[in-house]
């Protein structure tokens, strides 16, 4: 009677059991399949990425000058800009 009871107990408990493992890899899949998309996305957006770079450096040796000019202009600003922490004006508020 007893090892019955204890057949029937374990034979729900292995059928339960089944039921969670099926729902979890039911998920597992659901978030690999997910994954994977992220990853593809992530891969194309990389490809663009490294073409927009290469038109960039085309762009640099075509129109060096102009961005040496360019750069030039940004540094001479830079150095106008009062440093920060420093003296500020009569009046001046933080």
């Amino acid at each position: 009677m007893k090892s019955e009871i204890f057949f029937f107990i374990s034979s729900i408990a292995t059928v339960i059991l089944t039921i969670l493992i099926g729902i979890m890899a039911a998920y597992l899949i659901r978030i690999l399949r997910n994954v994977d998309n992220i990853s593809e996305k992530a891969k194309d957006e990389a490809d663009l990425i490294k073409e927009d770079v290469a038109d960039l450096r085309q762009n640099i040796r075509d129109e060096g000058i102009k961005v040496k000019s360019f750069v030039s202009f940004f540094n001479k600003l830079k150095g106008r800009r009062p440093k920060r922490g420093g003296a500020r004006p009569e009046g001046g508020k933080k």
